[in-house]
């Protein structure tokens, strides 16, 4: 028979915030490959010219920085543009 709904057979769980064991070590791995292989990497990029390279570029500028949220405007008064533009950055 199977559980209540709502329910689970391991009421405390795993603990918030910890990864499961296959994703920690699948993590781990990949950043230990990415490391072996970054001088190659790097130099098929520099082989790389125009729409390619800005392309790629961009793919992984994601990765180190957050998107920013669009800001919506809607005085016209140039004061009150930048203070929003201001506060947004906070």
């Amino acid at each position: 028979m199977g559980q209540i709904k709502g329910q689970t057979g391991n009421p405390y769980g795993r603990p918030k915030g910890l990864q499961n064991k296959t994703t920690k070590e699948t993590k781990e791995f990949i950043a230990m490959f990415m490391q072996k292989k970054f001088k190659r990497v790097e130099k098929e990029f520099d082989k790389l010219e125009g729409v390619d390279a800005v392309r790629i570029y961009f793919s992984l500028v994601k990765y180190i920085m957050p998107p920013l949220a669009p800001v919506k405007v809607e005085e016209d008064n140039e004061d009150d543009i930048i203070q929003k533009i201001l506060d947004n950055q906070k």
